[in-house]
């Protein structure tokens, strides 16, 4: 009568298995191991990529488990060291198994390690190489480091690659683009993490799991310089031999985006007024709020008002304005405001250079999509050879064709939006050509999403009392173009000007 055996095979990294450690050489040897030594295999229990160094690994459990439930005479195993790298979990589950009449057989140490002192001396010598293989890796990616390159896992953007033996991280042509784009939309402070997670997942950007990113996880991808070009690893920073995805100025202004965001608290509003989180109370210094009141019968010309005041307990009867009244102030500012001459040239030279590049990166972009839609297309192909062909069944055919076919009619999606990302670049040209000659102009024919821009780009803050506008804090942005005479400001007309940006 054959005895009976389980087999437990394991591997943790890639090296290992080339090393001859592979679960495929494994298998052969217990199988053949089992087979000339009259054993019957009940179950092989194989992991993949775990660290022997603790026994909450999957399939080792199953094992402990299979032995608790359906003892047999062994379990066999290649060697020690990948059943146990540590001396006091050996010897436990050894003693248990032993209670159990189980015995423990290592190929490679020459049979039953169950027994005796010789188990316990592998056993040590396998947890002494596995200290000093993870002080070996350490060491190695200190190195690494020192030497420029990214010690670990590469981040959603790029990719880990082998070159010149030696692995190094490399911009992933499909996921580069998408993440240069999320900083460039969240840049302009017209998104927030959800409608930007959903904006870029809808074009393919997705978190390690195959999923949308979540709020936490965009966060940190924006807030992460590694994407400029500097590495954080060990309490030290240093600059990366990896490509960057963005420029320094890029991921500082997504920062102060990310800031203006906490402060205006960003989020869809079911009014949203124009003039929200700019003007605030001379009286309290706390922001002006803003709401409608409406009117139900005829006696009224307008069936509602709307008003902006102070929220201060008590109230605050001086910081009533109506929003008609308030919004014509504000816009009449931009009266006193024109940019000199040298910069209106300078920024039409920025545009010729805009233009120029924004070629290049359209028709980049371009080519990328029309590359990834021709791979999904030989794709699909393939999978209807393979239902031709009786490789595959329908009901496989049908879902991954249904799947295929939703990333190409994406990919179609995301070819018409950005033909028309171009042509609104070109609206977004003219408009700043039309606000460098005449700003006031401009800002009352601007659509509010634009005119938001337009206040947060010359303001920080406006301050109202009685009805009237007693102060403007300006910009740094602003406050710079005025030192350097680029903007010509008729100051008599504009109430107290102020660059220091305490209220």
């Amino acid at each position: 009568m054959n005895k009976a055996c389980y087999i437990y095979l394991r591997v943790s990294t890639d090296e290992q298995a080339k090393e001859g450690f592979s679960l495929d050489n494994q298998k052969r040897a217990c199988v053949e191991y089992a087979k000339n030594n009259g054993y019957q295999i009940k179950s092989a229990f194989l992991e993949e990529g775990k660290s022997a160094r603790t026994v909450e690994r999957p399939e080792f459990q199953k094992l402990l488990k299979a032995v608790d439930d359906n003892p047999v005479d062994s379990v066999i195993v290649y060697k020690i060291d990948r059943f146990a790298r540590n001396v006091a979990d050996f010897s436990r589950i050894r003693k248990e198994f032993r209670n159990k009449g189980v015995s423990l057989i290592s190929i490679v140490e020459g049979g039953d390690v169950g027994n005796g002192l010789i188990g316990n001396i592998f056993a040590s010598v396998a947890e002494w190489e596995s200290e000093v293989n993870g002080q070996r890796t350490k060491d190695a990616l200190r190195q690494k480091y020192r030497d420029g390159w990214w010690p670990g896992w590469a981040p959603v953007g790029y990719k880990n690659i082998r070159k010149n033996n030696k692995k190094i991280v490399v911009p992933d042509p499909i996921t580069a683009p998408l993440v240069e784009e999320t900083f460039n939309l969240y840049s302009t402070g017209n998104y927030s993490y959800v409608r930007l997670s959903k904006e870029m997942f809808s074009k393919g950007l997705t978190a390690r799991n195959g999923k949308m990113f979540c709020d936490s996880s965009l966060q940190q991808l924006l807030s992460n310089p590694f994407f400029y070009g500097l590495m954080k690893w060990g309490g030290t920073e240093k600059t990366g031999n990896h490509t960057p995805l963005i420029t320094k100025a890029l991921f500082d202004q997504c920062q102060l985006t990310a800031a203006k965001h906490r402060q205006f608290l960003i989020r869809q509003r079911k009014h949203n007024f124009l003039l929200r989180g700019i003007v605030f109370c001379s009286e309290h210094s706390s922001r002006l709020t803003a709401e409608w009141h409406y009117y139900h019968h005829n006696g009224y010309k307008k069936d509602r008002i709307g008003y902006y005041h102070c929220y201060t307990p008590g109230g605050c009867p001086g910081s009533f304005i109506e929003l008609e009244d308030m919004e014509k102030r504000v816009a009449n500012l931009f009266k006193n405001f024109q940019f000199g001459q040298e910069f209106t040239e300078l920024v039409r030279q920025k545009i010729r250079k805009h233009f120029e590049g924004g070629r290049k990166t359209f028709k980049s972009e371009r080519q990328i999509i029309v590359n990834q839609k021709r791979a999904i297309e030989k794709h699909r192909n393939k999978l209807e050879d393979l239902l031709v062909e009786g490789v595959i069944g329908r009901d496989v055919f049908k879902r991954q064709h249904i799947k295929l076919q939703e990333q190409i009619n994406n990919l179609n999606d995301r070819l018409v939006e950005l033909e028309g990302r171009q042509k609104l670049d070109i609206n977004l040209v003219d408009e700043v050509l039309a606000l460098t000659r005449n700003i006031h102009q401009t800002y009352l024919e601007a659509p509010p999403h634009l005119k938001r821009h337009y206040l947060r780009f010359f303001f920080e803050g406006i301050y109202i009392k009685d009805k009237e506008i007693t102060r403007v804090v300006e910009t740094p942005v602003f406050a710079t173009l005025r030192r350097q005479n680029h903007i010509i400001i008729r100051s008599h007309l504009l109430p107290r000007l102020d660059s220091n940006q305490q209220p």
